[in-house]
């Protein structure tokens, strides 16, 4: 077995290798602006192909903190940046939706590849016909993965796909989003930074003080009973003490006979992460996460859920039970989160204060994963960014 796919042995309390100005995206609004602008070159989760099955359907999303939107055109889709080449107006005001792309500040109208091609009284007002003028919106690289749909903004030294980007994840991701109809969906404010809200999901340390009454009712894992996996740039916990365990998920999800029996969380930086859990007898529910980030100190949860996609032993019985089910995991989806945000907030009304890295121990130690992944990414982005301005 590949040593990056091993399960990774916990280590003692230390900081993970994380910088002593780890915050400073955190608290600075100019240096996450800067952040952002290297981050919109890395593929990120947008949303499922639920939302645009049929031709005209678009939906609204954002990478880095730029509005894009998603919308198909017969049998392919496409993405662009939310602004009209004209005076930048956004095409899309409404969180999703169908028709052409016309522009409700002045009518500016884009064909499937972005081309201005109707453009009111053009000859009078610009002189010249609409393709004479090379009006384009900007283009968002697309890629699929199951039923989710990631993006990203294209530059010529940006060319790994996104299997190759999700590494292991990418047969988990494409068994795990295979939903049918539409996702349940969630949108929760937080006011906070958008990595504290990454760091809480990738922390198993807190669940005894911050949520009494659901995960914390059964005390504090058990390290040696639990794994967790890095791959690429990711990481993933799995109840288990297998050492091959996730190796086994994914193989089972890519030959379509996994069946959830652990509780299992993949990361996926920069943003995101899939869950399976049980809920009761042998009902497994799905919830995918994506930290959107808003400003500094402000983000938007946005949370898909919905019965995993897998055989079980009573899947007859689902039709019956799913829709009360669906009511039950809302509710407990929306408080875990809940409770979550609130001590996201604490640490950002804090993180003025801090100038110097955590101490990590062995269940928050993918945390110290996560930060190093982030800083390649900065990495490679401020290369990016260089060469795009």
């Amino acid at each position: 077995m590949d040593q990056e796919h091993r399960p990774q042995e916990h280590r003692p309390a230390g900081d993970g290798n994380i910088p002593a100005n780890w915050t400073r995206a955190i608290v600075d609004p100019a240096a996450f602006v800067e952040e952002q602008r290297r981050l919109a070159y890395v593929w990120t989760f947008l949303g499922m192909t639920s939302d645009v099955e049929k031709d005209g359907d678009w939906f609204r999303a954002s990478i880095a903190t730029r509005s894009v939107f998603v919308q198909r055109f017969g049998t392919e889709l496409r993405g662009f940046e939310n602004l009209c080449v004209h005076r930048f107006y956004p095409l899309r005001t409404a969180e999703r939706g169908n028709g052409p792309m016309i522009c409700g500040f002045h009518h500016w109208q884009y064909d499937r590849e972005g081309r201005a091609v109707g453009i009111p009284h053009c000859r009078e007002l610009f002189n010249a016909q609409p393709h004479e003028l090379g009006a384009r919106l900007t283009p968002v690289e697309l890629a699929t993965c199951g039923r989710m749909i990631f993006g990203r903004f294209a530059h010529p030294a940006v060319t790994e796909s996104l299997e190759d980007f999700l590494d292991m994840g990418f047969p988990i991701l494409a068994a795990g989003s295979q939903v049918r109809g539409r996702p349940q969906r969630l949108t929760i404010p937080i006011e906070a930074n958008w990595r504290l809200g990454a760091h809480i999901s990738l922390d198993d340390y807190h669940t005894v003080a911050v949520h009494p009454r659901t995960f914390g009712r059964e005390g504090y894992p058990q390290r040696d009973k639990i794994s967790y996996y890095r791959f690429g740039l990711h990481s993933a916990y799995v109840y288990t003490a297998k050492a091959d365990a996730l190796e086994r998920i994914a193989e089972a999800c890519r030959n379509g006979t996994y069946s959830p029996s652990r509780y299992t969380i993949l990361q996926f930086a920069p943003n995101m992460l899939m869950a399976f859990f049980r809920t009761d007898f042998d009902f497994w529910q799905c919830v995918v996460l994506l930290y959107d980030p808003v400003r500094h100190d402000r983000t938007l949860l946005r949370a898909w859920f919905y019965p995993a996609p897998f055989p079980t032993r009573h899947s007859w019985a689902r039709t019956l039970t799913d829709p009360v089910r669906s009511l039950v995991v809302r509710h407990y989806v929306g408080a875990v989160l809940r409770e979550d945000n609130l001590v996201c907030k604490g640490l950002q009304q804090a993180a003025h204060q801090v100038g110097r890295p955590p101490l990590l121990g062995g269940l928050e130690e993918r945390i110290g994963w996560f930060e190093e992944s982030y800083r390649r990414l900065m990495e490679a982005g401020e290369r990016t960014d260089t060469d795009a301005r």
